[in-house]
């Protein structure tokens, strides 16, 4: 293999943790042919492992045009991996790829080292962040549901699991367990997320009052957006991390007088989106989600700034198609507009014109959002609920 498959790797520090992480990323496969996404996409594991406590790390990124069926990687990469490994003291190897079970267990009985993937570095992550029961429960449907079909192929590499980054969740007394432990722990998980969902659902029937749903990319700033809207005396965490919410939040938010009535709105946050992520894990947190299928608008929370910003909006726009809400009412809020070049900025407001732009750190453009949310509630919302009211007075004679 000659030199030119590798870029050189850079080493980058963080906090003092026990974790120094060697991140792979790849391109040149079917799977993975564009490199400009993937190395977006290393940007992103970088981002990732930060979130989850790796306190150093030193990237790579390589070429893969015929991956090894046994363990993805070719035999001259692993011997690169193999000498950084050595040469940096490294003890966590995390690979931007969804990898097999089986090329898991080899490349860690080769490196010596533990392996994880995107998908598995994104649950550890989950398991971290989830807080309330709901989300918990969210989370362990969510890894059972991904270990449960690779029982057979991991093999040893279970043992591995219950502690330590890649391995936070269930814990490794239900890992050990035979499927059809597993598959009842999933039925129980599925019945409780369904006696939550009915609480929530009776919760909803209470409010009558207009729902706005915040979604965008995750760390596109939703929670600073929500925390500015409401301005309570408790804001929520909001942190410059990726997956900072994975729980659904609701916020009462003011809109001004109408006939001298004060009227208010619900807004709620919820989890964000991000590029690779299977449906499956999508799936998982439809008990969240499920807050954008309940509201009347959907506020788009969209990073401007972003150097990936055309990507990460169409990876928005397909999760709200594959949750069949991409026909619901939108309002959209370009964040972090003041970090734009003047010329590019000029060029997207041109190309959104409708879109509200500011950033939610200055207050910029919150005042103009809930002027666009005031104008859906007396234009659209309020006639509704007057129809329906005489509607429904009609049915009375």
């Amino acid at each position: 293999m000659d030199a030119s498959s590798f870029q050189k790797h850079s080493r980058k520090n963080f906090s003092s943790e026990k974790y120094i992480a060697l991140l792979v990323g790849q391109y040149g496969s079917p799977s993975y042919p564009d490199r400009r996404v993937q190395e977006e996409s290393l940007r992103e594991l970088h981002l990732l492992c930060d979130t989850a406590g790796v306190s150093q790390m030193i990237e790579i990124f390589v070429h893969v045009q015929h991956p090894d069926p046994a363990y993805f990687f070719t035999e001259g990469m692993r011997e690169r991996f193999a000498q950084i490994i050595k040469e940096e003291n490294i003890n966590l190897l995390v690979a931007d790829v969804a990898l097999k079970p089986n090329q898991l267990r080899n490349l860690e009985e080769e490196l010596k080292v533990r392996v994880i993937g995107r998908i598995e570095l994104i649950l550890d992550i989950f398991a971290m962040r989830a807080k309330t029961r709901t989300a918990a429960l969210q989370v362990e449907h969510a890894q059972l549901s991904y270990i449960l079909p690779r029982l057979k192929g991991l093999g040893g590499v279970l043992s591995r699991l219950g502690g330590g980054i890649g391995t936070r969740g269930p814990g490794e007394s239900m890992l050990e367990t035979d499927r059809r432990h597993i598959r009842r722990r999933l039925q129980k998980i599925e019945e409780e997320l369904r006696q939550l969902e009915k609480h929530r659902q009776n919760t909803r029937k209470n409010r009558n009052l207009l729902t706005f749903a915040l979604a965008g990319y995750t760390n596109a700033g939703k929670t600073s957006l929500l925390n500015r809207l409401s301005n309570t005396p408790k804001p929520l965490l909001a942190e410059d991390r990726l997956f900072a919410t994975l729980d659904s939040f609701s916020r009462k938010v003011y809109l001004g007088d109408l006939d001298f009535r004060p009227l208010y709105c619900m807004v709620t946050d919820t989890v964000g989106f991000i590029r690779n992520l299977p449906a499956s894990l999508v799936a998982a947190f439809s008990s969240t989600l499920e807050e954008l299928s309940y509201s009347d608008v959907l506020i788009l929370v969209l990073d401007a700034s972003s150097p990936q910003f055309e990507d990460e909006l169409m990876v928005v726009k397909a999760e709200l198609e594959r949750l069949r809400i991409a026909d619901k009412p939108q309002i959209w809020f370009m964040n972090k507009s003041d970090l734009v070049f003047p010329s590019e900025l000029k060029q997207l407001r041109k190309k959104y014109p409708h879109a509200v732009w500011g950033n939610t750190l200055s207050k910029e453009g919150v005042r103009e959002l809930k002027q666009k949310m005031r104008q859906y509630a007396e234009e659209v919302y309020i006639p509704q609920k007057k129809a329906q009211s005489i509607s429904k007075k009609h049915l009375l004679y």
